[in-house]
């Protein structure tokens, strides 16, 4: 079928289906504008744009969304001269291309132009749209290898792109974007980019011997007007234009635009709560039997008078608790104790003396009665630092902070920084300056514990490795409390030859296992 031929038919196919719709449902546009191939030989140049034309015809599904069948008619062009790092392969391609389209549109404000419709008025909506489907695209590509310019590995390339199925109809994806502006309540403007996506890479006839790892797409940029068609139709058959009912699809009276009364309270059905039962307007068309002024359909007690408190039910204490709910009818109480008088509550925190554990101070009642003064989720009686937040790991007390990168270097330097006298735990010169180092730590964290162990190579009998590093853990330990270090937060112990972090088989593994280990661990 020739394109010319395909355009009569799809116009008479869209004039047909017009009759009888409802307002403002199908449009029919003209877009003209460029397109453009984006392939092995161009990416995006300006100078490949090609003129370009579109038919379209477009059914609003809902006042947001539509669907359009496009005819478009355009070429593609791309050369390898428009490149300088490309212009000595010389390639270059044309073809005409012919698409049927079907789309999905996504148009935001809509509904506005809907709403301005109905009632009459008009107001000229600037509106953006996003839109997807794929099409049935049709091409004749011609494409120049410039083969005499090209070495024997090219055209070994250009071969196998020839002999591949360069296949003339294409099934793009297609995406894009655009802007619709209302000129009247008939006319609309529009501006619109789409991104077709063709899968392949062989749109240009190049792939092996261009980009084999790129697909070709091309584009098309189009500036067109729509006309919008109206017919004056009444699906209700109530003599009310649909244009003007208010309730086009339930047959109704002119007093209320159209709509239904079916319960004759003079209240139209779209406005009445109760629209098969006579209601006061009060009460939003539905009926009180009682005459409480409750609706019967929201009281509990259609029948007997009560207040709107209690759903329409009574209440004889005034207590707001229903009668037939109240353990004590005749006398006020709250809901908690079913309507019946509270027993004695000295702290007044809602708990009862003889179930708070705390009768005389305000607390929760997760807690029976007690307080929790930080709010902390630690009850007091149980949190080490009952006026300062802190976590349950730490009994209540604030989370110690976390100890800096460049005080564990120092700890770790002090494991092999605080030397002895051979076989004995006095320390060498010098060794008391990391010492002093490791006091100032404990002093800038005081919510954290020092754990001093002391540890020997092999040389020697196992007792008195022991006892050697016991001393020698003892004496920074020592050292420590004479720098106000509080011995409640330090603990020592000597380990002897165990644990071993080298090899006791050599000079230097024997100096790495002979240290004094400093480790910093939150209080408890």
């Amino acid at each position: 079928m020739n394109t010319s031929r395909f355009f009569w038919i799809l116009f008479l196919f869209s004039s047909l289906s017009l009759q009888g719709q409802n307002y403002e449902k199908w449009e029919l546009g003209l877009l003209g504008g460029v397109s453009q191939s984006q392939d092995d030989m161009n990416d995006f140049a300006l100078h490949e744009n090609n003129p370009a034309g579109a038919i379209f015809v477009r059914y609003h599904i809902n006042p947001n969304l539509g669907f359009r069948a496009n005819v478009l008619y355009g070429k593609l062009t791309s050369s390898d001269a428009n490149y300088d790092d490309r212009a000595k392969r010389g390639f270059s391609f044309s073809s005409p291309v012919t698409e049927f389209s079907f789309l999905f549109e996504h148009d935001v404000f809509g509904h506005l132009r809907y709403k301005n419709a109905h009632d009459g008025s008009f107001k000229r909506i600037f509106s953006p749209y996003a839109f997807a489907g794929f099409a049935y695209a049709i091409t004749n590509p011609e494409t120049n290898y410039n083969e005499s310019s090209q070495n024997a590995q090219k055209l070994a390339l250009i071969e196998l792109d020839k002999a591949q199925n360069t296949s003339k109809y294409q099934i793009p994806g297609i995406v894009g974007i655009g802007f619709k502006q209302d000129l009247s309540k008939r006319w609309l403007l529009q501006l619109e980019a789409g991104l077709r996506i063709t899968w392949k890479d062989h749109l240009d006839g190049v792939s092996l011997s261009g980009n084999p790892n790129k697909n070709d797409t091309y584009t098309f940029l189009g500036l067109g007007l729509a006309y919008r068609f109206a017919t004056d139709p009444d699906s209700d058959l109530d003599g009310i234009p649909d244009k003007d009912d208010a309730c086009p699809n339930e047959a109704g009276s002119p007093n209320f635009q159209g709509c239904p009364d079916n319960d004759n309270d003079g209240i139209p059905d779209k406005d009445d709560a109760c629209p098969y039962a006579k209601g006061p307007a009060e009460l939003n068309g539905c009926p009180d039997i009682d005459g409480d002024g409750i609706a019967d359909s929201e009281d509990l007690c259609p029948t007997l008078a009560g207040p709107a408190e209690t759903k329409g039910c009574p209440d004889a204490d005034g207590d707001g608790i229903q009668d037939k709910k109240d353990g004590c009818p005749n006398e006020p109480g709250p809901a908690s104790n079913r309507g019946c008088p509270l027993p004695p509550d000295t702290d007044g925190d809602g708990i009862y003396d003889a179930d708070d554990a705390c009768p005389d101070q305000a607390g929760l009642a997760k807690f029976k009665g007690c307080p929790d003064t930080d709010g902390d989720g630690i009850q007091d009686k149980e949190d080490k630092c009952p006026n300062e937040p802190g976590v349950f790991k730490y009994n209540g007390c604030p989370a110690p902070k976390e100890v800096s990168v460049e005080d564990k270097k120092v700890l770790e330097a002090a494991r092999y920084g605080v030397q002895f006298d051979s076989g004995k735990a006095s320390f060498k010169a010098g060794s008391t300056a990391i010492l002093d180092k490791v006091a100032d730590i404990m002093k800038r964290y005081p919510q954290y514990e020092l754990t001093i162990s002391g540890y020997t190579d092999s040389q020697g009998s196992d007792a008195t490795n022991l006892s050697l590093s016991k001393k020698r853990a003892e004496a920074c330990y020592n050292y420590l409390i004479g720098k106000e270090i509080s011995a409640e937060r330090m603990s020592h112990n000597g380990y002897g030859e165990i644990k071993p972090v080298a090899s006791n088989y050599t000079a230097e593994g024997r100096a790495k296992n002979r240290r004094v280990e400093f480790e910093l661990t939150p209080k408890k």
